[in-house]
């Protein structure tokens, strides 16, 4: 994004995020104004070293972040334009195939984690979104997709 003002983050947040969320920011004042059109907002203040409070974070949508970033350091290296949304829905699969599970920490505060799933139901969720698909080399040896059911219309 090109600038944190109101005029350019509030038409990305309207276009992806329900307005029946309820956000969770920090304490930026654009998010203040954009989050009257939904259903709650709850922020806080790192600029004073609040990261959480209670269910009150913004770490889920840093942790998203980190893992593109792992991904691109590690396995990728280099995310293309072209194939950025290929990339972006691998993110999502991967973020979506996890369950939370009630962790209490040394200190006995009960947290709730976010664990993979067992493979076999990954792979199970992975192949059901298949059926009719198939990915293809074009001429210039970069990968197409195809779906089968559209193909003829």
């Amino acid at each position: 994004m090109d600038s944190d003002r109101i005029a350019v983050l509030k038409p990305v947040v309207n276009a992806f995020v329900s307005t029946e969320a309820h956000l969770m920011t920090d304490e930026h004042h654009s998010y203040g104004n954009i989050a009257q059109s939904y259903q709650g907002h709850s922020h806080v203040n790192h600029s004073r070293g609040e990261y959480a409070r209670g269910n009150v974070h913004s770490n889920t949508a840093e942790s998203y972040g980190a893992i593109l970033e792992r991904a691109k350091q590690g396995v990728f290296h280099y995310l293309s334009e072209t194939h950025l949304g290929r990339y972006l829905n691998e993110f999502g699969f991967r973020w979506d195939q996890r369950e939370p599970k009630e962790h209490v920490t040394r200190k006995g505060i009960k947290k709730v984690i976010m664990v993979a799933l067992p493979v076999l139901d990954m792979l199970t969720a992975l192949l059901s979104q298949c059926v009719g698909k198939q990915l293809r080399w074009t001429q210039n040896r970069s990968v197409c997709s195809l779906n089968l059911y559209s193909a003829g219309k």
